[in-house]
C-alpha cells in the first residue's frame, strides 16, 4: 500500500530542505527523499571553517528568517560584509559599492554552507508534518490512474503525490527519470577554492578582480580569515594547483595586488570544473525542478544557493494557499517567471569574461570610462547595487 502526501521533495540539500519546510508550513504534507545518509553534526571546531561557503543576500535572509532558520544559524560563524570592491587587470579604474549608501545594514552575508544546512535539517526534523526517507532514492516515476504520481524507491517502499519537487543538484536523477532534458555547456574553467590568512584584515569586504584568466574572489568570514574562489582557465589552474602553498600564496597575493598585504597561510585546496546548464522545459506532468536541478550558474554571479531559495519563495507564495499543492496554471507561472529571471544570471559569465578578458586597447578604456562613470555617479551605483540585491533574490 502507497503511502501518500500532498509533496515529494527529492533531494535534502540547502534548497530541498529549504523547499520542504516551506511547504510543510503552508499545510502540506510532506516526503523528503535523501540518498545520503543524513548528519546534523555540531559546527567544525572554531578556528576550521568549512571551504564551501555562499553569500546569501538580504532577500534569501529574509526568506530564511520568515521561515525561522536564521536564528537557529551560528550566529558567531556569520560573517556580513559592508562594501564590494571590483577592479581589474586591463585597466586602472574600480567601482565599490557601500551599503550606506542604500541605508542598509549590509550588502549580504558569507556563511558556510553546512551552517546553512544544518539549521535547515534541524528545522525540518522538528517538523511533524514532513516524513523522512533515508538514505533511499527514487528509482521510478509514473502518473498512476487517479492522476497522481507514482514513485518506487530503491528501498521497496511506494510512495504517492501530488506533486514532485526535483531539488537534487546538477546531475540529478530525479529530473532524468521523469524525462527532461538540459542544455549546457563548459566555461573551460576551474574554480580553486581555500580559506586564506592575510596580513591585513579583510574590511568585512566582498573583493572580486577581474584576471584575464578568470575572476578572483575573496570573501570574509567570521574568523578574520577569507575564503578565495578563483576560477582560471584550464591550463593555468593546472599551474596554480601544481603549486606547493608557499607559491600558491604568492601567486595569490600578486594576482589580488596585495590589497589586504601577504597571503600568509592557506588551507586545504579543492578545484572544480565550472561549467553552466538550463532546462528548456521545468514542468513534465506533476514533477518540477527547482534549485540546481533547472538552473547553473558560475560562481562569479555571486547568487548560486540565493536562485534556489527564490524558486522556493515564490513556489511556496503561489501553491500555499491552495488546498491541493498542484495546479498546472500555477506550476507554468512559476515555470515562467524563474526562467526568464534566472536566465541572465545562467548567461552572464560568458559576457564579462569577453568583456574583462580582451586585452584590447579601445575596449579596456571604453570599459574603464564605463567603471568610472559608475564609480563617480552615486545615483548609478545605488542602481546597480539594488539590481544586484534583486537579481541575488
Amino acid at each position: 500500500m502507497a503511502e501518500k502526501f500532498d509533496v515529494i521533495v527529492a533531494g535534502a540539500g540547502m534548497v530541498g530542505a529549504c523547499a520542504a519546510l516551506s511547504l510543510a508550513g503552508s499545510g502540506f504534507r510532506v516526503a523528503l527523499i535523501e540518498p545520503a545518509r543524513i548528519k546534523y553534526g555540531s559546527a567544525t571546531g572554531k578556528d576550521h571553517y568549512d571551504k564551501r561557503v555562499s553569500a546569501i543576500s538580504p532577500e534569501s535572509r529574509r526568506f530564511l528568517t520568515r521561515l525561522g532558520v536564521w536564528a537557529e544559524l551560528d550566529a558567531t560563524r556569520v560573517c556580513d560584509y559592508d562594501q564590494m570592491f571590483i577592479w581589474h587587470e586591463n585597466g586602472d579604474a574600480s567601482i565599490r559599492f557601500d551599503c550606506v549608501e542604500l541605508a542598509r545594514d549590509n550588502l549580504g552575508s558569507i556563511i558556510e554552507n553546512q551552517n546553512i544546512l544544518r539549521a535547515l535539517l534541524s528545522a525540518c526534523e522538528a517538523q511533524s508534518a514532513i516524513e523522512w526517507f533515508t538514505p533511499d532514492a527514487i528509482e521510478s516515476v509514473t502518473e498512476n490512474s487517479e492522476i497522481r504520481l507514482a514513485l518506487k524507491l530503491r528501498s521497496g517502499v511506494d510512495l504517492e503525490g501530488d506533486l514532485l519537487l526535483a531539488a537534487d543538484g546538477r546531475s540529478s536523477n530525479t529530473r532524468a527519470l521523469v524525462g527532461l532534458d538540459t542544455i549546457g555547456g563548459s566555461y573551460d574553467q576551474v574554480a580553486i577554492v581555500a580559506n586564506v590568512k592575510t596580513e591585513l584584515p579583510h574590511q568585512h569586504t566582498a573583493w572580486q578582480r577581474f584576471l584575464s584568466t578568470g575572476p578572483l574572489a575573496m570573501l570574509p568570514l567570521a574568523n578574520d580569515e577569507s575564503s578565495i574562489v578563483w576560477s582560471s582557465d584550464t591550463e593555468f589552474a593546472g599551474q596554480l594547483l601544481a603549486m606547493d602553498d608557499d607559491g600558491f600564496c604568492d601567486a595569490l597575493g600578486q594576482a589580488f595586488e596585495h590589497k589586504l598585504g601577504a597571503v600568509k597561510s592557506i588551507g586545504k585546496r579543492l578545484s572544480f570544473p565550472l561549467g553552466w546548464h538550463s532546462c528548456e522545459q521545468w514542468l513534465q506532468g506533476r514533477a518540477l525542478l527547482i534549485g540546481d536541478a533547472a538552473h547553473g550558474v558560475h560562481p562569479l554571479a555571486g547568487q548560486g544557493v540565493n536562485l534556489g531559495f527564490s524558486d522556493v519563495d515564490l513556489l511556496s507564495r503561489l501553491i500555499g494557499g491552495l488546498e491541493k499543492p498542484w495546479r498546472r496554471a500555477k506550476l507554468r507561472q512559476f515555470e515562467r517567471q524563474r526562467k526568464s529571471e534566472t536566465a541572465m544570471a545562467t548567461h552572464l559569465f560568458s559576457g564579462l569574461k569577453w568583456l574583462y578578458g580582451s586585452d584590447k586597447v579601445a575596449l579596456n578604456r571604453l570599459r574603464d570610462l564605463g567603471m568610472q562613470l559608475v564609480q563617480d555617479n552615486a545615483w548609478c551605483r545605488r542602481q546597480l547595487m539594488q539590481q544586484a540585491i534583486r537579481n541575488m533574490a
